[in-house]
């Protein structure tokens, strides 16, 4: 069942006490969504934040851990997954990665949480940017970290804006998580010409699903292909004014036929 989301990080500059998360979760449940992906603010704990979503008719669709901690914390990270009734298990991205070797050993390290994590019940899923796609040789970083990890132990979460970014069609790169994919990080990529920018300069910047220059149609139905069925917004360098861009995002969503 298809489901829209919204990462939270998009939101964030709006979290940071807690009346205004709060009313931020407030503000996201009436745009629609029904689901967030969400790191806990410091100011609550699990069970609070557990109990706040629900009154608003909100799940979280993963609980977080940092990379490097998941062996630490794997007691409270199970827990808190267990209080935020979701099987998923996200991190943050791999330190600074300059050679083949330093992608080797991650996807070692991937392989050890993803196996901690499964033996408890849950999933380990890793958030890619553009730079896993750098050259290394006749692979890529990506590469890498694909043939090397279990796909059974860790699931990877494709960005549509960093697969741009890393020089590729979406709609076709999807093809390479194809088993190892549920959820997507949904945001347009639109060109921005900054006043006395020379052409070689030209920025970029995220934008809401539906208002830039991606293949929408295209890259949801290669997306459902592959087995992602979790489509979550995050529009996280966008220029716009967040909750309108959170807004625009799911209202275009409905209309593309995600």
């Amino acid at each position: 069942m298809t489901q829209f989301g919204i990462q939270m990080y998009t939101l964030r500059n709006f979290m940071k006490t807690p009346e205004d998360f709060d009313n931020t979760l407030r503000r996201v449940a009436e745009m629609g969504y029904t689901n967030v992906q969400i790191t806990r603010p410091a100011f609550t704990s699990a069970p609070e934040m557990a109990k706040q979503l629900e009154g608003y008719g909100l799940k979280a669709d993963s609980a977080y851990c940092h990379v490097y901690e998941i062996p630490y914390k794997l007691d409270a990270v199970v827990e808190e997954a267990k209080l935020l009734g979701t099987d998923v298990v996200r991190t943050n991205s791999m330190h600074n990665p300059q050679m083949r070797a330093d992608f080797e050993i991650f996807a070692d390290w991937m392989n050890k949480c993803g196996k901690l994590l499964h033996d408890r019940g849950l999933k380990f899923m890793y958030h890619f940017h553009s730079f896993e796609f750098m050259k290394l040789g006749d692979d890529r970083g990506i590469d890498i970290l694909l043939n090397n990890t279990d796909p059974e132990l860790v699931y990877f979460q494709p960005d549509v804006f960093w697969l741009t970014a890393a020089g590729h069609e979406p709609s076709r790169a999807l093809e390479m998580f194809r088993g190892r994919a549920i959820y997507m990080h949904c945001k347009d990529y639109v060109i921005v010409r900054k006043k006395g920018e020379v052409l070689e300069e030209t920025s970029r910047a995220s934008a809401p699903v539906g208002t830039g220059n991606l293949h929408w149609k295209e890259i949801i139905e290669a997306a459902k292909n592959v087995g992602i069925y979790n489509f979550v917004v995050e529009d996280d360098m966008g220029i716009l004014d967040p909750f309108d861009s959170a807004k625009q995002s799911i209202d275009n969503m409905k209309k593309l036929g995600f």
